[in-house]
């Protein structure tokens, strides 16, 4: 069995500052949905993060290097993410997935969870000992169903529909989808009354569906030749990604420079001549909000 998850319930009453580390890449969009949710619920001060290189290994692992503004592993000096599974469970190996992120437990020496969503939902309630802001949840009970329908619909028709693009024979098929289904997205923000998707607060489904819609210009667009158009032709995307990326607490979180990297020197699109481009110009980011 091929073992990719792993979750380890925390008790509240075991959670203190300075016991975790979020290991991640912020140019991955499942690290990326870690890192705002761990500054929105202002947890920046009690946990600690390293960030990975945003280029795998030869060894196809990511890897701490210092490199380009990233970290080494300050806790254990490993040189890869591997060394950190292996260290928590020596059974965990091949053909296993060593992903980012990696919410790692100092205490026990022990992986809490490797998976984004679980990390999400740990920051907004188990760890609200230590946040700052611990009236924000991102999955409140009224929402759950409504969050749980949009994500599984826009998880199959953009969030992982995209990486079809670069099967030749389903790329047709995949470009007329994805920009279908931003269409619709567009459709429904202009046609909603809130700040966000289902309110005016942010929700697990706005951190999933922001991490995508900000790698699109950048990224997703160039490397899987989904070039329709830009987010900007759509007025009601526009907006939105910007009210998210103007926040102060997850402007910081973006780092252009290792989406690029990832997407443009990963395996994740069809060029064989791999280099990061120098644009596009993401200055419109910035543009006034008129509501």
């Amino acid at each position: 069995m091929v073992i990719t998850s792993i979750n380890h319930d925390v008790a509240e009453k075991d959670v203190e500052a300075g016991r975790y580390t979020l290991y991640l890449n912020n140019g991955c969009p499942f690290a990326h949905r870690t890192s705002i949710a761990l500054a929105l619920k202002g947890l920046t001060d009690s946990i600690e993060i390293i960030h990975s290189h945003y280029q795998f290994n030869d060894d196809g692992l990511w890897q701490f290097n210092g490199l380009d503004g990233t970290d080494f592993d300050k806790n254990n000096g490993f040189k890869t993410i591997k060394e950190l599974y292996t260290l928590s469970d020596p059974d965990y190996g091949a053909p296993a997935r060593f992903t980012v992120p990696v919410l790692w437990d100092k205490k026990t020496k022990k992986i809490v969870s490797n998976e984004s969503s679980d990390i999400v939902r740990i920051f907004s309630t188990q760890f609200n000992s230590i946040a700052k802001n611990k009236d924000l949840n991102f999955r409140p009970d009224s929402l759950t169903t409504k969050i749980d329908e949009f994500v599984d619909y826009y998880q199959k028709n953009l969030f992982f529909k995209i990486y079809q693009a670069l099967d030749p024979e389903k790329y047709s098929e995949t470009f007329d989808s994805v920009f279908a289904t931003i269409e619709k997205l567009d459709k429904y923000l202009g046609e909603n009354n809130t700040k966000y998707l289902f309110s005016d607060e942010i929700t697990e489904a706005d951190i999933k569906l922001f991490v995508v819609l900000i790698r699109f210009d950048v990224a997703i667009s160039p490397g899987f030749r989904l070039n329709w158009k830009t987010t900007r032709d759509y007025p009601n995307i526009f907006k939105y990604i910007r009210r998210l990326y103007q926040n102060p607490l997850i402007k910081p979180t973006v780092n252009f420079d290792y989406i690029k990297g990832m997407y443009f020197l990963g395996p994740y699109n069809g060029f064989t001549n791999k280099f990061i481009p120098k644009g596009p110009c993401m200055d419109y980011l910035n543009e006034t909000i008129v509501e």
